[in-house]
């Protein structure tokens, strides 16, 4: 490996040059942090960044990419790449999944008392950028990946969100602690950074940049009473989906699912729900999703 060391702001980065640098832009706090430090110099300059637009995106989220966009171009800003090979929220109402197969559910809740296994993550997510690499390195349909570095914004107060990558070819990097993990599950120090999540609040005070809201789709199942009221008082429309698709998942028999399921943990319906505004503390994402 050819490794190299680079000192910014009197940390040492130790960097893999030969490797192609993408952050995994989810356009949520942590994730938009990591690119903006990365674009300003606060970090090591990724090569590009990939937002996975599932479809599902809440319209805070749509509002703030415009805006990140503008930013992008008015002060040199990484590339950023819009992957839209997927739509989650038609294949929800037609009861597939991308392929117009099976069913690909999202973590909703069980009348047995359980949470579906997560399938849109890794489809719609991760699956989206590996396909926004092949497609910007120009890579024929058989051609092998090259090693690749793919950046997360997770903090210190969430480090178990992290993971190791699948793909033989990727190494999971992990800026804002000073980690990268590569496929055989090691854990490598790259730099002494330690970020917490409130230090990104600050961070986007100190340089006049609007914070973002939490990145997750207008349905995700993993979201607090607060986030809820949230976009029901504010986002009309994005609630009103979220009913839609609470309804439309009810009965999915057809998929092999005996039991109803629901987007919110009390089991009923979202639209009868009764929000508790101080319950703003619920978050079981594996890190993929809400960055």
């Amino acid at each position: 490996m050819n490794i190299t060391e680079m000192k910014i702001f009197g940390i040492v980065w130790e960097l893999n040059n030969r490797e192609m640098k993408v952050i995994s832009l989810g356009v949520g706090v942590q994730s938009t942090a990591l690119y903006y430090m990365s674009s300003m110099g606060g970090l090591p300059r990724a090569d590009v960044a990939i937002f996975a637009d599932t479809g599902a995106e809440k319209t805070a989220t749509k509002e703030y990419y415009d805006y990140l966009i503008n930013w992008q171009k008015e002060n040199d800003g990484i590339p950023i790449y819009r992957a839209t090979y997927k739509d989650l929220m038609i294949d929800l109402k037609n009861q597939t999944n991308s392929s117009g197969n099976r069913f690909a559910p999202i973590p909703a809740f069980s009348e047995n008392g359980g949470i579906l296994r997560r399938q849109c993550t890794s489809e719609y997510k991760i699956s989206q950028v590996d396909k926004m690499i092949k497609e910007i390195l120009r890579l024929s349909k058989n051609t092998r990946f090259p090693k690749c570095e793919i950046w997360y914004g997770i903090t210190l107060d969430e480090m178990r969100r992290i993971s190791k990558p699948i793909q033989k070819w990727k190494t999971n990097v992990y800026p804002l602690v000073g980690y990268s993990i590569t496929p055989d599950g090691k854990n490598h120090r790259i730099s002494d950074l330690v970020m917490r999540r409130g230090d990104l609040d600050n961070w986007y005070k100190e340089h006049n940049l609007p914070i973002p809201v939490r990145s997750s789709c207008v349905f995700c199942p993993f979201q607090s009473d607060k986030n809820w009221l949230h976009l029901k008082r504010n986002y009309q429309d994005d609630f009103q989906d979220a009913i839609d698709v609470d309804k439309l998942i009810r009965d999915s028999s057809k998929r092999g699912i005996k039991d109803k399921i629901y987007v919110h943990r009390s089991l009923k319906p979202l639209g009868s729900v009764e929000f508790d505004e101080n319950q703003y503390e619920f978050d079981e994402c594996s890190g993929d999703c809400m960055l």
